[in-house]
């Protein structure tokens, strides 16, 4: 291709190898830019591309084996002639994972861990990303800003999961996790996670992919790609359809003055969904320094879950004196459309950019719970009572952002401008209805205590600028601030009132980096985080999904800021890279959910702020290649919670440690087999107790056929050990342990086929 993105036929490829003994091998590329050559002896060469008005190029040090004897070569950018050198490239293989400068990329496009799993899973096999026992993705113990193609997603907590779980694997290329990240994120806690999606070569090219596991879970995706000049269009479209089933108990102690009693529960539950996806994604290169680019996504979540409960009360002589089970019916709909739009200007001066992004998203969100409680006597005969009640839940979600991100160079060629700034608007209507049967009249009644109706409108607002100076060759400061407006507002229209809250925070941030020789990389960073409240955390509609552990939000939180020192020392080799880092974060106004004991035994849990904490993290990263064939990472962070003496004495609080592991590996014995393997081991800390290890395993076998075209995956999901979490709380008058399992255990079976015509037939070789 030229720099305009335009296809150039008729140019002359020759494949020179190293030993002098052998031929060199042409062809030349025809109407599409493509090319290949066949049956190439084994060894090390050179690629050379020349045509007429355009530079030679030449890629070095390809390396044709027994184990890797075919290459997929990305794009090809020929440059118009000049009185330049020859403009020479090193050709260097992707591993799975790759590390530079604290960062790493997981390519996916080379695990078998990506067919047939979901954007949600993959992220699972990245070294340092985990998910907390709530499902939140986390990085070294925080939490990221997601970038899908370079763009940020501003998307709540479920509106984010919904689209990363309806997102398919195979349509990713690789996922970057930026532990040091880009001035216009560098405030973000947990850094960047940046998953990019898979763009087709010159032509048309295709895929279809089906899925089906032994857990009962099927998908359907296809894609579709045209490239031609300046102009790409790739579209992703498909359906998955998945089911868990799951079981877990629990026991309480309360503690009064004079005695103490037991809660147990003991719950089984079956939960499955259908997720429709869409995505069409739309380049177009105006010129060389004008592009534009539009994204449109949609998926949509139609839910289907059950569960049973049973309730027991035990006083101090182990005697029950309250017993009941409670069924819930829970049916929904999740439609979450979004569109994004972004503008991209290069400027006359090499790094001058300019970038425009915007957005704007709907979510309408709809589920009806059905709960039905009956009442026994202690030898489980049932009493004559019971209860049916409804809780009808209807949210309505919009918002729009708009990012701009300014870079600038200056005439010193070692200092460059970073500036830019966004905001962001979101808007939430939440209608909450409860009833309950009423007997024997058979209707349903209203519960006003346990109904709401509320609107929340939240506005971030960003301006940011920072100088990057070059000291020397590898050298680099950087130092900077951003200002942020954060504005929210309730309207509870249910007792017609507001709550309004405006808050300004100043958060600076400076990074040194020095590199030796690209082998040793060291880098310090200090950066001030903002940590705000979301509608999950914020909404007072009272859950009373389980009657004796009430859950609401607090509309009446503040964010939480935290003053963050990073120091990564990275060491980079043929054979293997290295990274420890060692973090300290002062954190204020921390916010998290607290459980209570209330006077009728009932534990209510909310989100509160709470006084603050110090954490302490250390965190490696690291990966060896054994041979040619055998490579393993490794991953593992741990972040120590120190809480206050008042806190502890008080609240009971805890301090204690949260730690994450990955290990995976690939071994790929020729180029049409492929072996990967994940496995993870976390336990997590919580103000109020801790969660226990557990561990997830996935493993993948890949097999191409048809000349590649044919690709057969099977993935082993925790053969061993199903997903388990055991959790300890221990609050004021009470302690709490937690049982739960879910049924994760799934052999799936995946089938893919690529379509392409990128060239039509064989280019003829240059005559001598």
């Amino acid at each position: 291709m030229d720099e305009a993105k335009n296809a150039v036929s008729g140019v002359t490829v020759m494949l020179r190898p190293f030993d002098t003994l052998q031929k060199p091998r042409g062809t030349q590329t025809d109407k599409a830019g493509s090319f290949s050559i066949n049956q190439i002896p084994f060894g090390y060469y050179k690629l050379e591309f020349t045509a007429i008005g355009f530079r030679k190029l030449s890629l070095d040090s390809i390396y044709f084996r027994k184990e890797r004897f075919d290459f997929n070569l990305a794009d090809i950018i020929l440059k118009k002639a000049d009185a330049s050198l020859e403009e020479v490239i090193v050709y260097a293989e992707k591993p799975l994972i790759q590390s530079k400068e604290g960062n790493i990329t997981f390519n996916a496009g080379e695990s078998a861990l990506a067919a047939g799993s979901n954007a949600s899973e993959l992220l699972n096999n990245v070294p340092l990303v985990t998910k907390d026992p709530s499902g939140k993705i986390m990085v070294r113990g925080k939490e990221p800003k997601i970038l899908i193609d370079d763009k940020p997603v501003e998307l709540n907590l479920v509106q984010l999961q919904d689209l990363l779980e309806s997102l398919p694997g195979s349509s990713i290329e690789k996922i970057e996790v930026m532990t040091n990240p880009p001035p216009q994120y560098a405030n973000e806690q947990g850094g960047i996670i940046n998953i990019t999606t898979r763009k087709g070569k010159v032509g048309k090219s295709g895929r279809v992919s089906l899925s089906a596991g032994s857990r009962g879970e099927t998908s359907l995706n296809t894609s579709y790609n045209y490239r031609k000049k300046g102009v790409a269009l790739n579209i992703i479209a498909g359906a998955g359809y998945n089911q868990f089933h799951g079981n877990g108990n629990s026991i309480r102690q309360n503690f009064y003055t004079d005695s103490s009693n037991f809660f147990h529960t003991k719950n089984n539950y079956n939960n499955s969904a259908v997720r429709p996806n869409l995505r069409i994604n739309f380049d177009y290169e105006i010129n060389t320094r004008h592009s534009i680019n539009m994204v449109l996504q949609y998926n949509q979540n139609n839910f289907k879950n059950s569960s049973v409960t049973e309730y027991k009360n035990i006083n101090r002589f182990n005697e029950i004196y309250r017993l009941s089970d409670r069924s819930v019916e829970s049916e929904g709909d999740n439609y979450n459309p979004n569109l994004n739009f972004t503008y991209t200007l290069k400027g006359k001066t090499f790094g001058e950019s300019l970038k425009i992004i915007t957005g704007a998203n709907y979510s309408l969100s709809k589920s009806d719970r059905d709960f039905y409680q009956q009442f026994y006597n202690p030898d489980h005969s049932p009493n004559g009572f019971d209860s049916t009640q409804q809780q009808l839940n209807n949210t309505r979600s919009t918002g729009y952002n708009v990012r701009v991100d300014y870079t600038k160079p200056l005439s010193d060629k070692k200092t460059s401008l970073s500036a830019g700034g966004y905001i962001n608007r979101s808007n939430s209507h939440v209608i909450v209805d409860a009833a309950f049967l009423k007997k024997p009249e058979k209707y349903y009644e209203k519960m006003p205590l346990l109904s709401n109706d509320f609107k929340f409108h939240q506005t971030v607002s960003n301006l940011r600028a920072s100088i990057r100076h070059l000291v020397k060759s590898n050298f680099s400061i950087t130092v900077g601030s951003s200002v942020e407006a954060t504005n929210i507002y309730f309207e509870l229209l249910k007792s017609n009132s507001e709550v309004k809250n405006t808050y300004y925070t100043l958060l600076p941030f400076a990074n040194i980096n020095r590199n030796w020789k690209d082998i040793i990389n060291l880098t310090f960073a200090y950066r001030r985080t903002i940590r705000r409240p979301g509608i999950n955390e914020l909404n007072p509609a009272i859950d009373f999904g389980d009657p004796y552990n009430v859950r609401f939000g607090n509309s009446e939180l503040e964010a939480s800021t935290s003053d963050n020192f990073d120091l990564i020392l990275g060491r980079t080799k043929p054979l293997y890279y290295i990274n420890f880092g060692m973090g300290f974060n002062n954190v204020k106004d921390i916010f998290s959910q607290v459980r209570t004991l209330l006077s009728d035994g009932k534990t209510q849990i909310t989100w509160e702020n709470i006084s603050g904490r110090k954490e302490y993290e250390l965190s490696t990263w690291s990966g060896y290649t054994i041979s040619k064939k055998i490579k393993v990472n490794l991953s593992a962070s741990y972040t120590h919670n120190v809480y206050s003496t008042f806190d502890k004495t008080v609240n009971r609080y805890r301090n204690g440690g949260s730690f994450t592991s990955n290990l995976n590996g690939s071994y790929i014995p020729k180029d049409i087999w492929n072996f990967t393997g994940s496995f993870t081991l976390n336990k997590f800390a919580n103000p109020q107790g801790y969660v226990r290890w557990n561990t997830s395993m996935n493993i993948g076998f890949q097999r191409k056929l048809m000349r590649k075209k044919f690709v057969i995956t099977v993935n082993v999901i925790d053969p061993f050990v199903q997903q388990k979490n055991r959790s300890f709380t221990y609050g004021t008058r009470f302690n709490l342990e937690s049982f739960s399992s879910t049924q994760t255990k799934n052999y799936r079976l995946t089938l893919a086929y690529n379509f392409s015509n990128a060239g039509k037939k064989p280019a003829p070789k240059p005559k001598k």
